[in-house]
């Protein structure tokens, strides 16, 4: 009976992480370029089960396995891409494909991101709000002066006196499973950028990227999780009144 009080507790504090992750993923819905989380659980120290005799001790076959407790094992971002949505908003910007825009903030640490819904900080750089400035294929912030511009085929930016105000930096990974989220939506990796290729990659001006999470299927995953939440609670607490009957019996012995 006691292993059950182990099993229902770590499925609860399971289900419960779970949940907070569905909660993240559903209200970061309409954040641009945000890649929806799941925690993805498993068992902790399995047990081999063996059949032993009454009278033969010497052979024990085995006939089963049981697990002990449930828990998170990770949390493992999805990095499929999200559905286009034209704005015509000239400061909104799309990666079409592989990679992340770079963005400096204030401390000068570099962070990655899929949202492009760019506007001007006071200085005039193009800046993404409340995270910093974004990065050029210079290594230097992108100074813009205005929010009128147009973008040529090779991804330059210009302004509408034709003045090159320079290109956005692309930044790609070998691996996108080692960044690391931060707070909203924000990536920061170990590694240094791998080498960019412009083939499998195109920049859209006038459009952002939308977050690839699917509400419906976040709202089914909440219900699911909280039937299951609610039966290991209910379950529990008949445990803890068997145990108490049980006290209770053993005090009357």
């Amino acid at each position: 009976m006691l292993k059950g009080f182990y099993d229902l507790t770590s499925g609860m504090l399971s289900q419960s992480r779970i949940l907070n992750t569905i909660s993240n993923n559903i209200s970061n819905a309409s954040t641009p370029g945000f890649k929806r989380d799941v925690m993805v659980t498993t068992t902790f120290r399995d047990m081999l089960l063996y059949r032993t005799g009454n009278v033969d001790k010497g052979s024990s076959p085995l006939y089963g396995s049981e697990s002990m407790i449930l828990t998170a094992q990770e949390l493992i971002t999805n990095h499929t891409q999200g559905s286009i949505e034209e704005t015509d908003r000239d400061l909104d910007f799309c990666i079409m494909g592989r990679g992340f825009f770079e963005i400096q903030k204030p401390n000068g640490d570099l962070v990655y991101t899929r949202n492009g819904s760019f506007t001007l900080d006071n200085e005039g750089y193009l800046f993404l709000q409340h995270i910093g400035r974004v990065m050029g294929a210079n290594g230097a912030p992108i100074y813009m002066g205005t929010d009128r511009i147009n973008l040529n085929s090779e991804q330059d930016i210009f302004d509408l006196q034709n003045n090159l105000l320079g290109r956005i930096r692309i930044a790609d990974f070998d691996d996108n499973d080692q960044l690391l989220k931060i707070d909203e939506g924000m990536f920061k990796s170990e590694t240094p950028p791998s080498a960019f290729n412009p083939a499998e990659t195109q920049m859209i001006n006038g459009a952002f990227e939308r977050s690839n999470v699917s509400p419906i299927d976040e709202m089914v995953g909440m219900m699911s999780s909280q039937r299951a939440l609610q039966s290991a609670s209910q379950l529990l607490k008949m445990y803890d009144q068997l145990m108490g009957k049980a006290v209770n019996e053993i005090g009357r012995i």
